[in-house]
């Protein structure tokens, strides 16, 4: 009996920690350099910003295991629990390098930079210069948009103004020549940021063998 609790304690300390607190993850593009490198080991620091509680069960940490059956995964995303973040140091910055689920595939995560902030209850003029910018923004708000005739239409009204109902970011990569970012999907929602990155813990090179693929000025690197 001892030992079952022990266990189920543990269980619980692990989850906590990957929810609440962080995780690790390498860095497996060049999107992000010369800042990231291919081969980074990094700390997703979750308490930064406050973690997110899970939205389905293949979300929480050793119990979505379960989801890897077939069927339970099918049932498993038709959940969409309410959103809720942990209480965090402070509010993503500009400048900050963040880790968030893809708008094309919440389970692909993607590591950029913070180049552009759109606050909640932000007033957005829309007009043919800036329609393709807020479109996504707007759309991923369960708003309509829609341009007719030289006129644009918020939820089937005329309109050129637009209030934001949450925080969006633009997100980039460092290495603009060789990164998928906002760019391409737009603006990305408060709600898809998973942590910040500010220290490398350690990277390899894998170009190279043995200890000569230690990053040795990389260990502990703050970025």
């Amino acid at each position: 009996m001892r030992i079952l609790k022990g266990t189920i304690l543990l269980v619980f300390v692990c989850v906590f920690i990957r929810i609440a607190v962080g995780k690790p993850c390498v860095v497996p593009s060049g999107s992000m350099e010369p800042t990231l490198l291919c081969g980074d080991r990094l700390w997703i620091n979750k308490l930064a910003y406050g973690g997110r509680l899970p939205k389905r069960w293949a979300d929480i940490p050793l119990l979505n295991v379960f989801t890897w059956i077939r069927p339970l995964r099918i049932a498993d995303e038709q959940n969409h629990w309410k959103y809720f973040r942990l209480p965090g140091f402070t509010q993503p910055q500009l400048g900050d390098i963040v880790v968030f689920n893809s708008p094309m595939d919440e389970r692909v995560w993607l590591v950029k930079r913070i180049t552009h902030i759109i606050p909640q209850g932000d007033t957005l003029a829309i007009n043919k210069e800036t329609l393709n910018s807020y479109r996504s923004l707007i759309i991923r708000e369960g708003s309509s948009i829609a341009k007719y005739r030289n006129r644009i239409f918020i939820n089937g009204k005329c309109d050129s103004l637009y209030i934001t109902k949450h925080t969006f970011y633009f997100m980039e990569g460092d290495n603009r020549d060789n990164s998928h970012d906002s760019r391409y999907f737009g603006y990305i929602s408060e709600d898809a940021i998973v942590g910040k990155f500010d220290r490398v813990l350690y990277s390899f090179d894998s170009d190279k063998c043995g200890w000569k693929s230690i990053r040795w000025k990389r260990i502990f690197e703050k970025l």
